[in-house]
């Protein structure tokens, strides 16, 4: 995820804020697109791999989704590529409407490397999922702004290295999977099929609504206010996304293979103590990173992404706050998957998804980005409530509320103490907030909490191994 913290201010700076908007826009899109046509295949892999292990039907596992993946991936293209054609060309402009051809190749490659992708994770090959992850991502950054500079300048050249890039990592993931199990025709299961929709397909509606509510807001502000404070407004958005997707991704793909193998080895109550624990020490994390990063976020925008993005510092706050919120259903939800009751994330996010429309048409037009970042942050706190309410009448788990107000507590006077050091520039303003904040907090959590004071105690007294 530090990858998004070093794009950030190369690619704000080697394109204009136009241009950073429209690169934003496509990046969604191609998101939304994606979402629809991997099928709630990565769920149903994480979901369904042991039990078609322990049947030694893996082969089958693989060859049916794989199959499938790539022949629907094929059809969706072919379908993005007649829609662009006939994309209306006063909305995004034809340079836009050409870049989604590109996107539309993405779209194929994408599908059956997530598959395979998805199959890491669900063995729980942490080290070799990660290191391909980290190839990819920095990989495709690294060929993508060498082409945008050298050989097809701007966007069109940033779009072919991402073309390129994912061709490489999808022949090396074939390469991995051919030599573990065979995928050919012959070991297509429409039974296998049929389970994987009929899990994973709610959850495709799921994720799309988590979408929608994400990005919707930048295509209303493309059409309101047009693509340079679209630029603006992604600027922003996604600094602060960067921030706390540090935390979230590994949460996210690591909590339900570890979560549904003490729910089966060790029972409910082992994995409500789980969820428990879980819960209050990402808290613990989150609280800081979130007061933190509202703390420095003016130097920290100018500093990355140079002084004509200074405006972006307007919604990072709501952006932040909002993205904390929502980032606490990893845990508070989980209950719904465990009773597999996935329809239920489709029918809270539709409605989440309407009620973040409606906000995002009135308060655009009346406040501008601030009112999409508005929007936003009322949509995850509507989303986190329902959510939670219906997930804890399915599988609840205690709340440690003594522990999250401790942690609120020494997050926001950390804020208040970070805030109070000025020293004029950017630069130094952050090379000293940023430690002060840490170190003020850590000290406040070890004087406070006697659960990390004597965990902290106990790895510091614990002998070393020569």
């Amino acid at each position: 995820m530090a990858a998004g913290f070093i794009s950030f201010p190369i690619l704000t700076r080697i394109f204009s804020v136009s241009d950073y908007g429209i690169l934003g826009l496509i990046t969604t899109t191609l998101l939304i697109v994606t979402a629809i046509t991997k099928l709630g295949f990565p769920e149903s892999i994480v979901r369904f791999y042991a039990e078609f292990k322990s049947a030694n039907r893996l082969s089958n596992f693989y060859s049916t989704l794989f199959l499938v993946s790539g022949v629907v991936g094929a059809i969706v293209a072919i379908i993005f590529i007649l829609v662009t054609h006939f994309m209306n060309n006063n909305f995004l402009g034809r340079n836009t409407s050409n870049l989604l051809f590109l996107v539309s190749i993405l779209i194929f490659i994408s599908s059956m490397k997530l598959t395979l992708h998805s199959f890491l994770r669900a063995e729980q090959r942490t080290k070799l999922y990660n290191l391909i992850s980290v190839i990819h991502r920095y990989g495709s950054l690294s060929l993508s702004i060498f082409l945008a500079f050298h050989f097809v300048k701007g966007l069109y050249g940033f779009y072919v290295g991402q073309i390129i890039s994912g061709v490489i990592i999808l022949i090396f993931l074939m390469y991995i999977s051919l030599k573990r199990v065979k995928i050919n025709m012959e070991g297509f299961s429409i039974d296998i099929l049929k389970d994987s929709l009929k899990f994973g397909f709610p959850l495709i509606w799921a994720e799309l609504g988590h979408l929608v509510l994400n990005y919707i807001d930048r295509y209303l502000i493309q059409l309101y206010l047009g693509s340079m404070s679209l630029g603006l407004y992604i600027a922003g958005y996604n600094l602060a996304t960067y921030v706390t997707e540090v935390i979230i991704y590994p949460i996210n793909y690591a909590m339900v293979p570890i979560y549904m193998s003490i729910l089966a080895n060790k029972g409910e109550e082992e994995t409500r103590i789980f969820f428990t624990k879980s819960f209050r020490y990402f808290i613990l994390i989150m609280f800081p990173v979130t007061f933190g990063f509202i703390a420095v976020s003016k130097d920290l925008i100018t500093f990355l992404a140079s002084t004509k993005y200074a405006e972006s510092y307007n919604i990072l706050a709501y952006v932040a706050i909002g993205q904390a919120i929502y980032a606490c259903t990893l845990i508070l939800n989980n209950g719904l998957f465990i009773r597999k009751k996935t329809y239920l994330y489709k029918d809270i996010m539709i409605i989440t998804c309407l009620l973040n429309i409606g906000l995002n048409i009135i308060l655009i037009p009346m406040f501008g980005i601030i009112g999409a970042a508005q929007a936003t942050l009322i949509s995850y706190i509507f989303y986190t409530i329902v959510i939670t309410y219906y997930a804890f009448k399915e599988f609840r788990f205690p709340i440690d509320y003594a522990h999250i107000m401790l942690y609120l507590f020494a997050a926001a006077t950390m804020y208040l103490v970070m805030k109070s050091i000025d020293n004029g520039t950017p630069f130094v303003n952050l090379l000293t907030r940023i430690p002060a904040g840490a170190i003020f907090y850590a000290i406040l959590i070890m004087a406070l909490d006697r659960d990390i004071r004597n965990a902290a105690f106990r790895m510091i007294a614990r002998p070393s191994k020569v």
